[in-house]
């Protein structure tokens, strides 16, 4: 009885506690839950109005699944204006992280691109892509900057110096610079490049040390353009926007090919700045070249070319080309990719294309199917097309190729010849070279994940901060193309009057890998319920 009365006294006790710690802790996840949800509402790139549709939502399920609960789904605050407040604090956060973890970096470098938005407004964006002593890398949004005035070199300069200024990184470990290849980012005199050089320069730091790079896979598309067939992309290009452009054309041709049971229901449009559609449109248009003539006969406006078998083996020619091309271009998208890899594919490609130009030039046409379907008489001007292939490759990454011997020194330390690398590596590098433990454990480890574990500071120094500096570098703008394709669906001409601090505050927690610390943020607030 005794016991039964003690536990009895308890509980009244735990009952009592409750009425002042539970509604304490309902705040908190009132408060908690409103972060949240604002949050998935800046990763989605959603309007900050959403954040009241959706507590209508909750409200309405709660109503049946917890009616108990109704009142404290009423009380979570999720206005458009509480919506832009978390959002930024949540940026926030992340930048005081970004900024503390940015004390233990030894290399980053830089990547600068820019577009225009909705309302005519230059967007210049700097991604960091940092590495700490442990070989851990990160690549995260500096800094996105509204130009409303000139873009010259100069104004680009302007942004990155305060962008580094924010975020204390010091120029004497900036390895490099990947730009989109614009005369503001590098002309000789006033571009972004020359003027960080003088920069440094200035601080008495080599500027023969940055690593400046054209993003590869920009160049990988301006090399496509050396392809000189431009009667196939005339034509099929007029073709397709005669069917695609007007309506009933258009339901007529997709009438023809459900007649038909053709494989595709309707073509490909094809867009210079997406890059990949290429490929695709010329596959397309390639398969439905019989539905195609016939339904150009229909109307009126045969197309001479679909019955030329010369221009047929062009075309084949082509579609097989803008494959590999876009094969090549998918391999080089991605983020944090090393520029060795990147190089070693442009390289790969390289001696594709001296093979196929060997084998057109004996009219061998196994790795093009598409042409060998047509029985080409003669594969010669196909050679020759590789072959300007091959030599605008050559231009493009003289750049890149310049530093090949450093990459290898990087990336593949065992076959490089002692004598031909720099003076202070050599010793290290015949050291690394000697050891038969180290060649074994280099071939069934990752590179980053080798340099990490095996090539210590205490036996390498040289070495390793050789290879924490070339791990460091950009060699694309990638993350830049995907951030902008972000800003396209945040900033919409529904949403054009969204302020370029609420922009960036939502591009950077929709885009960042850091997470934000969102209990801490809810603690700080004070609960004041929505009405």
């Amino acid at each position: 009885m005794r016991l039964d009365k003690v536990n009895a006294l308890w509980r009244s006790l735990g009952a009592q506690q409750a009425v002042f710690t539970r509604p304490h802790s309902d705040r908190e996840n009132v408060i908690h839950t409103s972060f949240v949800v604002s949050e998935l509402i800046a990763k989605k790139l959603k309007p900050h109005s959403d954040g009241e549709f959706v507590k209508e939502c909750l409200v309405a399920a709660a109503e049946l699944l917890a009616p108990e609960k109704v009142k404290l789904f009423q009380s979570v605050s999720l206005s458009r204006r509480t919506v832009a407040e978390r959002i930024t604090d949540m940026a926030q956060d992340i930048e005081t992280t970004l900024n503390d973890t940015g004390k233990k970096l030894q290399f980053f470098s830089l990547a600068c691109d820019e577009t225009t938005d909705i309302t005519n407004t230059t967007q210049l964006a700097i991604f960091v892509r940092r590495i700490t002593a442990e070989f851990e890398t990160t690549e995260e949004l500096l800094s996105l900057q509204a130009m409303h005035g000139t873009t010259k070199g100069e104004d680009l300069f302007e942004q990155v110096v305060l962008a580094m200024n924010k975020f204390e990184l010091p120029f004497d470990k900036l390895s490099g610079l990947a730009t989109d290849g614009a005369p503001a980012m590098l002309g000789q005199q006033k571009g972004l490049t020359a003027l960080i050089k003088k920069e440094m320069s200035r601080l008495n730091l080599d500027p023969s040390d940055l690593v400046v790079c054209h993003c590869i896979i920009h160049q990988e598309s301006l090399c496509a353009h050396s392809l000189k067939l431009h009667s196939v992309m005339t034509t099929v290009v007029s073709t397709i926007n005669f069917i695609k452009s007007r309506g009933l054309n258009s339901r007529q041709f997709k009438e023809l090919l459900s007649d038909l049971e053709s494989e595709y229901g309707d073509l490909v449009y094809h867009c210079e700045v997406r890059w990949l559609s290429r490929a695709d449109m010329l596959e397309r248009f390639y398969k439905l070249r019989e539905e195609v003539k016939q339904f150009m006969e229909i109307k009126g406006k045969p197309v001479v070319e679909l019955s030329d078998d010369k221009w047929l083996c062009d075309l084949a020619f082509m579609v097989d080309i803008t494959k590999h091309l876009s094969e090549l271009n998918v391999k080089l998208q991605g983020l944090n990719q090393l520029l060795s890899s990147l190089l070693s594919h442009v390289k790969s490609f390289e001696a594709k294309l001296k093979l196929w130009q060997s084998q057109l030039e004996k009219s061998c046409t196994v790795h093009f199917p598409t042409l060998q379907e047509q029985k080409p008489a003669m594969t010669t001007e196909y050679a020759g097309e590789c072959a300007k292939l091959l030599q605008a490759f050559g231009e493009r990454f003289q750049d890149i190729k310049s530093k090949q011997n450093e990459l290898k020194i990087f990336a593949v330390p065992f076959n490089v010849e002692p004598s031909e690398v720099p003076d202070n590596l050599q010793h290290e590098i015949i050291e690394l070279q000697s050891n038969d433990e180290l060649k074994a454990k280099y071939n069934n480890l990752p590179l980053l994940e080798f340099c990490k574990l095996y090539v210590r500071s205490e036996d390498f120094p040289i070495l390793r901060r050789h290879a924490l500096k070339l791990a460091s570098l950009f060699g694309t703008t990638y993350c830049c193309e995907q951030f902008f394709s972000k800003l396209t669906l945040a900033k919409t001409r529904f949403r054009s009057r969204l302020t370029d601090s609420n922009l960036e505050n939502q591009l950077r927690v929709a885009s960042s890998s850091l997470p934000s610390d969102i209990k801490c943020l809810a603690k700080e607030k004070q609960f004041q319920p929505s009405h």
